[in-house]
């Protein structure tokens, strides 16, 4: 028991020759307001609901017939959802039907390529992005050249 309180006496005496007792006292007392906190940065009752958000949806002005076409769309996310969390629904909502293909690239991100078979009108797809029982949908519009 001497020795461990001889060697506290060590320490205490070695951080007195380093720093004032003011400065001692500072830290002691911050030391504990920390603990009787727990310790913590403050944000552990403040994390951000989950949430998903249609950043950009990207795509030409216009399509040329029997030439490939894409459209990109961005999300962002909060509460921690992760990219591969994330589906992507593209839906044709205008236009003659036209073969489409998309991919999602795991960035946050998925792209749309669809190949227009008719010209002078207009296609229209529809972009839904999900996680967690969340939903952000846009859509866009492109007229169809010969």
């Amino acid at each position: 028991m001497y020795a461990r309180n001889n060697y506290a006496f060590g320490i205490m005496s070695a951080l007195l020759e380093l720093f004032s007792k003011r400065a001692l006292l500072a830290m002691l007392a911050s030391m504990t307001l920390l603990s009787a906190c727990g310790g913590g940065n403050g944000d552990a009752g403040s994390v951000l609901p989950d949430s998903i958000t249609i950043t950009s949806l990207d795509g030409p002005s216009g399509a040329n017939v029997g030439q490939a076409t894409s459209f990109n769309v961005k999300v962002v996310t909060t509460g921690g959802i992760g990219a591969g969390e994330i589906t992507y629904t593209w839906q044709q909502t205008a236009g003659t039907p036209v073969l489409s293909s998309s991919q999602g690239n795991g960035n946050f991100e998925s792209t749309l390529t669809f190949t227009p078979a008719v010209a002078g009108e207009t296609i229209t797809f529809k972009v839904t992005a999900t996680a967690r029982g969340k939903t952000a949908s846009q859509s866009k519009s492109v007229p169809v050249n010969p």
